[in-house]
């Protein structure tokens, strides 16, 4: 498999693999405390975490923003003075 072909991943499909690791109790309590603040779960801020660090965080927001103009158009991308 190409090196660089894998390293710019576009995290297109359903995500199927698990990762596992124990956590303190206060280590676990403080991502509960976080994700519920960030209004998602555990594992898709856990899978954020990991792809930015193994990817990069420009290309994931490249990502993501590429997502939501195919969805919306690259006009809808841009800030408006008033926000939403």
């Amino acid at each position: 498999m190409n090196a660089t072909a894998f390293s710019r991943h576009n995290f297109t499909g359903k995500r199927t693999e698990k990762v596992t690791a124990c956590l303190h109790f206060e280590t676990k309590s403080d991502l509960d405390r976080k994700c519920h603040e960030l209004g998602i779960s555990a594992s898709e801020y856990i899978a954020h975490l990991i792809e930015v660090t193994l990817y990069g965080s420009e290309h994931v927001l490249m990502v993501h923003q590429s997502r939501i103009s195919g969805v919306f158009g690259s006009s809808q991308l841009v800030p408006t003075k008033g926000g939403l």
